[in-house]
């Protein structure tokens, strides 16, 4: 129950803080919110601010981006990756982007909640890159474009249109360029195998 000069947006604050440490397998992660881009700091996770109105939009986008970090700190070994990281600036691009997919395929496989945060998520980063408007190779991120085809792929889910067209302006490419190893990967779980597969 809320008193009445209760910020709810603070409550929510602290309860997705809680759901990103349980999710992070972490009880001591440090959780923040800022209006600066979120991500990794040197002593935990920034999350993006959610104001005192709470619309639909600011916390699904709080909730998703959350449970796409707390995923990859759970899920990704910094050490792992570096081994496997291969040469070239356009590889490395393709090869990151695919294994913070892996990190939350296996969220979203999991968890249908988590599944749909990560929705709002991607829809949302759709919307703020205009990728529904792009009209070429061009203009549309490679390594995004492979990162969602892989995320289609493992988790059977359908794409937001913005991320379903980069991933159409490329799929002439992908089809004639990748083979499809990604059938033979087991356990998402198991960093190493995806990195050697990727």
């Amino acid at each position: 129950m809320v008193r009445r000069n209760e910020n709810p947006a603070e409550l929510f604050r602290k309860a997705l803080a809680e759901a990103t440490k349980a999710l992070a397998g972490d009880e001591e992660l440090e959780v923040s919110y800022s209006s600066d881009p979120p991500g990794r700091t040197n002593t935990g996770l920034k999350l993006p601010q959610v104001s005192r109105h709470m619309s639909r939009t600011e916390v699904m986008l709080a909730r998703g981006t959350a449970d796409s970090h707390a995923l990859r700190e759970r899920f990704h070994s910094p050490a792992t990756h570096l081994k496997y990281t291969p040469q070239g600036e356009m590889a490395r691009a393709i090869f990151d982007a695919l294994e913070h997919a892996r990190c939350e395929c296996i969220g979203a496989r999991a968890m249908d909640g988590v599944a749909q945060n990560l929705d709002a998520k991607l829809a949302g980063d759709a919307a703020d890159r205009g990728y529904e408007t792009m009209t070429s190779t061009s203009e549309a991120p490679v390594s995004e474009a492979a990162a969602l085809m892989l995320r289609r792929k493992l988790t059977g889910r359908p794409l937001p249109p913005g991320s379903q067209n980069i991933v159409d302006l490329w799929q002439g490419f992908f089809d004639a360029h990748i083979n499809d190893g990604m059938d033979e990967i087991d356990d998402l779980e198991d960093q190493a195998a995806f990195a050697r597969r990727t």
